[in-house]
């Protein structure tokens, strides 16, 4: 009976105000009314177990939150300038960690994790993926050098057609997009790799790198849970949009429910890319208006 009286209560006060549009969480209480978070305080101190049953989680709309926007690095906001040198050197940095470079000259590294790089290279070895996982800082560290020592020679990357403007024109509408990321390179490597092309700064919260997870279809979840945890809400999967170069970015979104933005501006075309049904699709990131559209519209 307190239970059913407990959710007619929340729903009430939930009802009567229309800005609130979150389920309220131990560490958002903050953001909660004052009658809110009586009701959060009664609801736990009779019992915390049903806190999840009793409170009614109201999705996040584009209206009341900000599309988290996360960016794919590689082929969608950075092409290399130098990739036979760059690849070349990936090739000695394994061999010194492990003795061997393995089979990494035949890896297709497009929208793959670096995790996964690695052990399809290297298993044919016997390297197991726990020694790769035990080795990462170093890799880490020997990748970070790698470019930091390019960089002096001259330009490692560049930035994609239209990427400076469109994070130019998503940073004046915060209220409407958070801007983060959900890439395949360890973390290091990605801040380093943006750092270099002067983007690093455009990007919010704590995404999802190549280290956490060997499986790109993990990434989004990782993503949404730390995003969560930095605004204090529980953001929906819908919530999210991927924009990416690869069909391993389109099959990623899918596995976490998750809208889509796919850009030909990597190694698959615009017919490649239509063929796995993301919500939308464009030659490049070039016309500002039109990408912001888009991602108002999907």
């Amino acid at each position: 009976m307190i239970h059913e009286l407990l959710r007619l209560l929340i729903c009430a006060v939930l009802d009567a105000n229309s800005k609130t549009r979150f389920a309220i969480r131990p560490n958002a209480q903050a953001e909660c009314s004052f009658s809110e978070r009586i009701i959060y305080r009664l609801m736990k101190e009779d019992n915390p177990h049903h806190l999840s049953t009793l409170i009614p989680h109201h999705s996040t709309s584009a209206n009341s939150l900000p599309r988290v926007l996360l960016f794919d690095i590689d082929g969608t906001l950075i092409r290399a300038a130098r990739r036979p040198e760059y690849r070349g050197l990936i090739h000695g940095m394994l061999t010194d960690i492990f003795g061997t470079c393995g089979r990494i000259a035949e890896v297709d590294f497009a929208g793959r994790t670096d995790l996964s790089i690695y052990r399809e290279a290297l298993e044919c070895e016997g390297i197991t993926m726990q020694v790769i996982r035990e080795r990462l800082p170093l890799i880490e560290k020997r990748m970070v050098e790698i470019l930091h020592s390019l960089s002096e020679t001259g330009t490692v990357f560049y930035l994609c057609r239209g990427v400076r403007e469109l994070l130019d024109a998503i940073q004046n509408e915060a209220e409407k997009f958070l801007p983060s990321l959900l890439t395949g390179n360890v973390e290091s490597l990605a801040e380093a790799k943006l750092r270099h092309v002067d983007i690093w700064h455009y990007f919010k919260g704590r995404g999802a790198f190549g280290s956490d997870d060997e499986n790109r279809d993990h990434l989004p979840a990782i993503a949404a849970e730390r995003l969560s945890e930095h605004s204090g809400l529980a953001i929906a999967p819908e919530q999210f949009i991927i924009i990416g170069d690869t069909p391993r970015d389109i099959a990623c979104a899918r596995h976490f429910g998750a809208k889509v933005l796919a850009v030909a501006t990597g190694v698959h075309s615009v017919e490649q890319l239509s063929a796995c049904a993301p919500d939308a699709v464009l030659k490049d990131l070039n016309d500002t208006e039109q990408v912001l559209n888009l991602l108002n519209e999907i």
